[in-house]
């Protein structure tokens, strides 16, 4: 009798990075199961480990910025200081710089640039300005926080109206505002003001549109450079993770991604956490079957035991059979 197929796509758990609590989820399953693990994660540092285990690759960069990279591929991305919604000053000159330093050199054709950690709502002008040239001639994409694929730049519902109203800002400032952008958009980036997406990551979202590049969640692209539908669709369980699962974030992107691969393909999706209250009908609202607590301060030990128990749940006797 063949084994059991599961599939282990986890975000970070407490302490653990994607990639450790991935591992330690698939050796409590190991001794019931053939496990495959692909690592995900929403943006940021987290996702660059992410993509250095699926790449079999190594991260790159210190500080504030990192890059992975295969002869055919260089993904980025660079987290600017946090601030204020509204900062009409704040540039995203440093994220070119960034840009320019790790592409210099390198003849990779495709760059992706994870657009996560942009707080500045300048519409990409500095990153243009510093890394337009070297950028030029690259196919570019960019990952975007999942909220904001539905984001325009311009208009009544646009990025510039969104932060204006978060921050209290005079209707007057914000509508000049918007007239700028507009006409900046109709030079620069003709047509793409009001398309969904354009207003992601303060707007630098247009520097990708308007090379014909594609916007996409950090899950999504995980899930295409992993090849996810095949294993998801072969998986007779999908494993999940996080640090937190409640009625309000659903255990955030990459939960609410993986849930939904599984619900897709029909296949029953459970999760590991540091806790949650909630009733097995909500967890199912969410396309879990279950979520199972881990020990906090959560240790690559404990969250292995935890899985290999509900492990042995799902596959009974299975473990027993395989000895003989």
């Amino acid at each position: 009798m063949s084994r059991p197929r599961v599939l282990v796509a986890s975000d970070r758990i407490g302490p653990l990075d994607s990639a450790a609590a991935g591992g330690a989820i698939a050796s409590g399953f190991a001794g019931v199961a053939d496990v495959a693990v692909v690592p995900l994660a929403s943006g940021g540092r987290d996702l660059a480990v992410a993509l250095a285990a699926v790449l079999h690759t190594r991260v790159n960069g210190d500080g504030p910025g990192w890059w992975v990279e295969t002869p055919e591929v260089i993904v980025a991305g660079f987290a600017q200081p946090s601030g204020a919604a509204w900062r009409p000053a704040a540039s995203t000159s440093d994220v070119g710089e960034w840009v320019r330093q790790v592409l210099d050199g390198r003849d990779q054709p495709h760059v992706v640039l994870d657009l996560t950690g942009v707080t500045a709502h300048d519409a990409g002008v500095g990153l243009q300005e510093v890394a337009g040239d070297i950028l030029a001639g690259r196919r570019l994409d960019g990952l975007v926080p999942s909220p904001e694929l539905e984001l325009p730049a311009t208009g009544a519902t646009g990025m510039l109206a969104r932060r204006a109203h978060g921050a209290g800002v005079d209707l007057a400032e914000l509508l000049a505002a918007d007239a700028r952008l507009r006409d900046w958009v109709a030079v620069h980036a003709p047509g793409l003001g009001s398309v969904p997406g354009s207003g992601a990551a303060g707007g630098t979202a247009l520097a990708v549109l308007a090379g014909g590049g594609e916007l996409l969640t950090a899950t999504q692209f995980c899930y295409r450079l992993a090849g996810l539908g095949t294993t998801v669709r072969a998986a007779d369980l999908v494993v999940t993770g996080c640090t937190d699962l409640s009625a309000i974030d659903r255990g955030g992107e990459v939960v609410s991604a993986v849930a939904g691969w599984a619900d897709e393909a029909e296949r029953p999706c459970i999760a590991f956490t540091t806790g949650t209250g909630l009733s097995r009908r909500e967890l199912r609202t969410f396309g879990l079957e279950a979520a199972h607590a881990v020990d906090v301060p959560v240790a690559a030990s404990s969250l292995e035991a935890v899985a290999a128990r509900i492990a042995a749940g799902w596959f009974p006797g299975r473990a027993a059979a395989d000895v003989h």
